[in-house]
């Protein structure tokens, strides 16, 4: 007698006797007492001879196993006994000690009442707040609960066809996941359990999706397939955790009204006829199921939850706002299609909104505009992290263009991606970079990015996919976009980017008369103003992201295609570091065993479109699981590395700067104590620092940008024009003519010194005060000054008698800024 038919006879039912000293299966009058006493044997059927069913099987005893059932104090309350047949298949047998009517005590074959306690309701008790993993059969229990010892490990008693006489009110306000056993049994008690567990006020319901190519009948008893390990089952697991359906075992035909019906196939409208014999016609194909009421935060913007499995099984959960069923509602039509939907004709269309309108799901799910962080809930368009009061869904007024997909799985990932970056500094600073994005909210950071730049080929797009890689596809239909768009364009794509990762490929092809503006919007992370169609403002879009960027040209030098000159608040958001690593290898600086970067570059664009996305899941459960603290460390760690690099003398806008490196090096490091990179958090570290002393270098200096700048132009200036417009100012009367004239030159004691007139700074230093250019050559030590601390001096020039100008000692010049020491 298998299970089903076993436990599904009833606690005081009938049956024939097994035996001699055999308990009655079937003799009236017995009553389990529940939990046992204390004075009773421990175990039924222990040291009696083999028993036979009626077919005269006999059964092997040393192959039996008890199950004890125990309350949520521990105490006893009966077993399921498992025999395994020899010829194969097994039985199962209920235990509990009961009490005849004439006061006889014994064990017999009956099971607990109903509704009957889990198995592992002890464990349960004892770990209040531990997630909780049901599996179908005592034996799966128990394996479970070696291979996920983070978790609970439970099951109803009595099989597949029995959960609806179990107690599943412990699973109140708890976390549960569900792992079926291999085959149609096993998928119709995870959908029962779910329902059950839901019913009685679980938290979060999730089922695991068992991988097609597992064995049929296949459980967690079971070996493990080839291939896979006690890692890859727990990512699995962990992974239904972070994609919990909330709707579980819901029945979606409960709030739908007449004359409408959910059939299996769709949706059917029932059509009266003239003769009073109504029929049910389809509206829609496939299953268009509304789940839920949607509102915001203010109780407004309400909206329908919807449910589409399409033609190839895939289920696609939809955020509909009511205003899409006004006037034609060909924005609703258009993404309900576009999901898979089918109309059978124009009637159907006004079927459809009919339909959705009039449904009164039993659940209230809360809607936001955007992805990221609301409250302490991260939403991705597919998938909400966190806990909250209810369920938190995207809404948006038409289909999102998202590109947070997942293939693979973190193992392989970790291994084929990461594992690979080791000791790359452009590597490893994308990686750590890549993880950033969510904390800049709770951190309190602005938005902006980092460019990478460099000639073609060397590397610096493989890196843009390896960071991509931790949220979504490295290619062009990926997570990556393209800066060849309009300002308008990339509102939209920074929208879609909130609290994330935004990647920009090739700088070059932007307007430069927009990269200013661009590189404004995109930090400061707010849209233009627009109108309604009424006339009123519609409110800006805002977004807090952090891009990574790459390009063969600077900001700078796109800015100067169009005569712009780049502002220091837009180095400090845009920043600018060479993808060459200048280890011989573009930008690479080890090759983990390829033959050569080349090989390295193709082995990564491979591997991140095979691995990418799972990274960032993982991340943010775990962030989410412990934001309090994960955000203590992180605040730590970015401050020990802006002490350690910046002086109380560092200029402010130089350690504006290295909090955004110390907040990617912070990142790199949590990601690190989540299991997710694989190598030490010193390398986050290492890696941020030495891009940031490059930075560092290639900026002239930790003084600050406006000086800097004024130092460079100066340089470029005499280094552009010094022979045609510095005359000698000991010039005779054979020397060439000076057109255009900017100063003189002279040298003196081996140095050679510039002496600028004061109104050729409008040329040098368009858009500069002669104050600031003054101050700026001071400080940098170049400024050879009156002894009276004034900072022009009075000379003689043969034909123009007595001049005042600025002398600037060109080595030393050179030297603030780095270079060579003498002009070309």
């Amino acid at each position: 007698m298998d299970r089903d038919e076993f436990f599904n006879v009833p606690a005081n039912g009938s049956g024939a006797d097994r035996g001699a000293g055999s308990p009655s299966r079937d003799a009236d009058g017995w009553t389990p007492l529940c939990p046992m006493p204390s004075d009773a044997p421990k175990s039924p059927h222990v040291g009696d001879p083999p028993l036979s069913v009626g077919s005269g099987e006999s059964f092997a005893a040393p192959s039996n196993k008890f199950f004890p059932y125990r309350d949520a104090d521990g105490r006893l309350l009966g077993y399921v006994e498992r025999i395994e047949r020899r010829s194969g298949g097994k039985e199962f047998r209920p235990w509990t000690y009961c009490e005849h009517a004439d006061g006889r005590r014994e064990w017999r074959l009956k099971a607990l009442p109903a509704p009957r306690p889990l198995y592992g309701l002890d464990r349960l008790a004892i770990a209040p707040n531990a997630p909780v993993l049901i599996v179908e059969g005592e034996k799966a229990a128990d394996a479970a609960a070696s291979l996920f010892p983070g978790f609970i490990s439970v099951t109803s008693s009595g099989g597949a066809r029995a959960a609806a006489k179990a107690d599943f009110s412990s699973l109140a306000g708890r976390n549960v996941v569900i792992w079926p056993d291999h085959d149609a049994d096993g998928r119709r008690y995870a959908m029962e359990v779910a329902r059950f567990a839901r019913a009685a006020g679980a938290q979060r319901v999730a089922i695991v999706t068992v991988p097609t190519e597992f064995p049929a009948k296949w459980d967690l008893a079971d070996p493990l397939p080839d291939g896979w390990t006690r890692e890859r089952l727990l990512e699995r697991l962990q992974a239904a955790m972070w994609t919990a359906d909330p709707f579980a075992g819901l029945d979606p035909a409960a709030g739908v009204q007449h004359p409408f019906r959910l059939s299996d196939t769709g949706v059917e409208y029932y059509e009266e006829r003239e003769n009073h014999e109504g029929r049910w016609v389809p509206i829609c194909v496939p299953r268009f199921e509304i789940l839920a009421y949607t509102r915001s935060a203010e109780n407004e913007d309400w909206g329908r939850l919807g449910r589409i499995t399409d033609p190839d099984g895939h289920a696609h959960i939809l955020a509909l706002p009511m205003s899409q069923l006004g006037g034609d509602g060909v924005a609703l039509r258009e993404r309900l299609l576009g999901m898979g939907l089918t109309l059978p004709n124009a009637r159907a269309r006004v079927r459809l909104a009919e339909y959705i309108a009039s449904t009164t799901p039993p659940l209230r799910v809360r809607c936001v505009p955007r992805i990221g962080w609301h409250d302490d809930c991260y939403v991705l368009p597919d998938r909400t992290f966190g806990d909250a009061a209810e369920p938190v869904f995207l809404q948006t007024e038409s289909a999102m263009d998202h590109r947070f997909g997942v293939v693979g799985d973190l193992a392989g990932w970790r291994e084929e991606v990461a594992r690979p970056c080791i000791g790359n500094s452009r590597l490893v600073f994308a990686l750590s970079l890549a993880f950033a994005p969510p904390l800049l909210r709770r951190f309190g950071a602005e938005g902006g990015g980092f460019h990478f730049r460099g000639s073609s080929s060397i590397g610096k797009s493989t890196a843009l996919r390896v960071a991509a890689s931790v949220w979504g596809s490295g290619t062009a239909k990926g997570v990556i976009r393209t800066w060849r768009a309009t300002s308008n364009g990339l509102e939209a794509v920074a929208l879609a980017s909130n609290d994330a990762l935004l990647c920009l490929d090739e700088l070059g092809e932007l307007d430069g008369r927009e990269a200013g503006p661009t590189a404004y919007m995109l930090a400061n992370g707010e849209g233009k103003t627009r109108a309604r169609r009424d006339g009123s403002g519609r409110p800006p879009a805002r977004w807090l992201t952090q891009f990574l960027s790459t390009g063969e040209v600077s900001l700078a030098d796109k800015m100067a295609e169009a005569g712009r000159m780049v502002q220091a608040g837009q180095e400090a958001r845009f920043i600018d570091l060479e993808a060459d690593a200048k280890a011989g290898l573009g930008a690479f600086d080890a090759l983990n065993g390829f033959a050569s970067g080349d090989a390295l570059a193709r082995h990564l664009n491979a591997a991140t479109s095979c691995n990418h996305g799972a990274p960032i899941r993982v991340y943010l459960d775990r962030l989410c699981a412990d934001l309090s603290g994960a955000m203590d460390d992180v605040k730590r760690d970015a401050k020990r590395f802006v002490t350690e690099l910046c002086s109380r003398e560092t200029d402010g806008q130089v350690q504006r700067v290295a909090h955004r490196f110390g907040l990617i090096a912070a990142a790199g490091a949590l990601a690190c104590r989540f299991g997710i990179l694989p190598w030490l958090e010193r390398e986050c570290f290492d890696a941020a620092q030495l891009l940031f002393e490059e930075w560092l270098d290639n900026r002239g200096g930790a003084g600050a940008a406006e000086a800097i700048r004024v130092l460079r132009l100066i340089r470029r200036f005499i280094e552009e024009h010094g022979d045609d417009r510095f005359a000698r100012i000991d010039a005779v009367a054979s020397d060439r003519p000076t057109f255009n004239r900017a100063g003189f030159r002279r040298e003196r004691d081996e140095r050679t010194e510039y002496l600028f007139l004061p109104t050729a700074f409008n040329d040098v230093c368009p858009g500069i005060t002669l104050r600031l250019v003054s101050e700026a050559l001071r400080e940098a030590g170049c400024l050879v000054m009156h002894a009276g601390g004034k900072a022009s001096i009075a000379v003689k020039v043969p034909t123009l008698g007595t001049v005042r100008v600025y002398c600037i000692d060109y080595q030393a010049l050179c030297e603030a800024i780095g270079g060579a020491g003498k002009p070309e």
